[in-house]
């Protein structure tokens, strides 16, 4: 009863986190959960189906043990011992009694669906049951983290990320499908390894899982392959990196650069910038020039001046960070990425998120923490006059990231095409600057770091994230690329404040010197 009582509890806590949508259910943490809940929901009914299903068989045995203990006795089998038995009126008895009493208990046994409620279990949550697209998805999360983190394959393979054991390791099967996943994207070094740990796993499992002669052609090939490239990769990266900097393993990614390498060097925590030039940088209280603040200002902490970086802690409370996950788990969808007509956004492997969006009339607490990022920040935040787009909150699920990118929509372009800006963009402006609130701690990786400048923003729940995209006369500050950090271990939580240029022209004036 008490365990029935508990899956129940886990049905709607399924139901209060799910909205049946297809989404990439590895992009969420919060569609993980659900997940979760679900899997824990078919392993109690899996158990009630072996109870019952064992029950059935009992049946079929008692029916069996009682054939066994009279007509199938050893000196009764043969042919000639027909008489030994219809001749015998306890024999005979014995006989009607099984093909009456026993035979209806083992028909009635026999026409239950025990497999029943484990269907229309899986039925009634059909649309949250990942796909092959997610595994694919998961997989290759994986691959990047280890790629990212610089991970031994070994030491996932047992179960261990970085310094903590997790107690769940990979069979051979697993290390092939990763292998395999590694080297379709480009991960040729990687894939090597990973196809190498399957032959050693195989070894151990003695073939249980993947036999040892499945994996060798993959391994082959990989060798092969690496071998094939070697000499041009490793001639080009020393180029690139004038020998400053270890090798890493071969891979050939799109958008692999200067950037990108600082941006996963930054998530490893390695450290670019000298004493020399972070000595400046402070801490401080301030009411940022407004009344409001006066009684409670905002701790500042600066972390580039120029363009200005810097985190305002504890500007949400526990509950309001809370609050704003619930609100916005049920909603989550595939985060996207703005094509270049700015007309259309697609799905990116570039990005693994999932977002959704609130306005200031959503919810009394939205517009409450809207108009405190206007305290704070000293620009108009008004969200239906186009100050400011919609807050939009997103949730990074296994290995979730977004690669090196700017947060300015415009003034990327050439100026003889930003006249084809569409006429909403073209009104509301380009991204004055964000403000990012951490609605969660993260326990490994899922940092916030800007390539070109050294910085590296840890995530600290309640806190929040700003920068200028922008300049005073409205170019662009191309210094401000950055991305977020493949989340390692935990959940990460944020909501964006994006705030566009119309509404600013008071509140953040032009200087005198045009260039700045």
């Amino acid at each position: 009863m008490i365990w029935r009582f508990y899956f129940s509890l886990l049905a709607i806590a399924i139901s209060s986190h799910f909205s049946p949508v297809n989404c990439d259910i590895f992009s969420s943490t919060a569609h993980l959960r659900s997940l979760m809940y679900l899997e824990r929901h078919l392993i109690s009914s899996l158990n009630d189906y072996v109870v019952q299903a064992q029950a059935k068989l009992n049946t079929v045995r008692t029916y069996l043990d009682e054939f066994s203990r009279t007509a199938g006795l050893p000196e009764l089998r043969g042919k000639d011992s027909t008489e030994e038995i219809i001749g015998n009126p306890i024999q005979a008895f014995q006989l009607v009694k099984r093909l009456t009493v026993n035979w209806e208990s083992l028909k009635t046994a026999m026409k239950t669906n025990e497999w029943q409620s484990v269907e229309q279990l899986v039925n009634d949550y059909s649309e949250l049951l990942p796909t092959k697209e997610d595994l694919r998805g998961a997989a290759l999360a994986l691959v990047r983290l280890t790629d990212t983190y610089k991970l031994n394959m070994s030491d996932i393979a047992r179960g261990r990320i970085l310094d903590l054991p997790t107690k769940v390791q990979l069979t051979s099967r697993d290390c092939l499908y990763l292998g395999k996943h590694s080297f379709n994207n480009g991960y040729y070094g990687q894939a090597l390894e990973w196809f190498d740990e399957a032959l050693r796993k195989a070894h151990l499992e003695r073939n249980r899982t993947t036999p040892v002669d499945e994996i060798i052609p993959f391994y082959n090939m990989a060798v092969q392959i690496h071998d094939e490239l070697s000499p041009t990769y490793w001639t080009n990266i020393s180029m690139i990196l004038n020998n400053s900097r270890p090798p890493h393993t071969m891979r050939f990614l799109d958008g692999d650069n200067d950037d990108y390498r600082n941006y996963q060097e930054l998530c490893r925590g390695e450290v670019f910038r000298t004493p020399a030039e972070t000595k400046d940088l402070t801490c401080y209280y301030s009411n940022m020039g407004s009344k409001w603040l006066i009684l409670q200002p905002v701790k500042v902490e600066v972390f580039h001046k120029v363009p200005f970086i810097a985190m305002f802690h504890d500007l949400l409370t526990d509950s309001e960070s809370d609050t704003i996950r619930e609100m916005a788990a049920p909603a989550l969808t595939r985060a996207k990425v703005q094509t270049d007509s700015l007309k259309d956004d697609e799905i990116s492997d570039t990005r693994t998120s999932q977002t959704t969006w609130f306005s200031e009339d959503d919810d009394e607490l939205i517009d409450r923490i809207n108009r405190r990022v206007s305290e704070v920040t000293g620009l108009s935040t008004k969200m239906n006059e186009s100050h400011s787009e919609l807050m939009q909150v997103a949730n990074y699920g296994m290995g979730g990231h977004y690669t090196p990118h700017y947060d300015y929509l415009i003034v990327d372009r050439p100026p003889e095409e930003r006249h084809l800006v569409p006429e909403r963009e073209a009104y509301a402006g380009d991204r004055t600057a964000t403000l990012m609130f951490y609605l969660s701690d993260v326990q490994k990786g899922g940092g916030t770091v800007f390539p070109r400048l050294g910085v590296s923003l840890k995530p600290r729940k309640n806190s929040a994230a700003f920068w200028y995209n922008l300049q005073y006369n409205g170019e662009a500050y191309e210094d401000t690329m950055h991305g977020a950090c493949p989340v390692l271990l935990g959940e990460k939580w944020v909501a964006n404040h994006w705030i566009r240029e119309v509404g600013q022209a008071f509140r953040r004036k032009c200087k005198l010197n045009p260039d700045e």
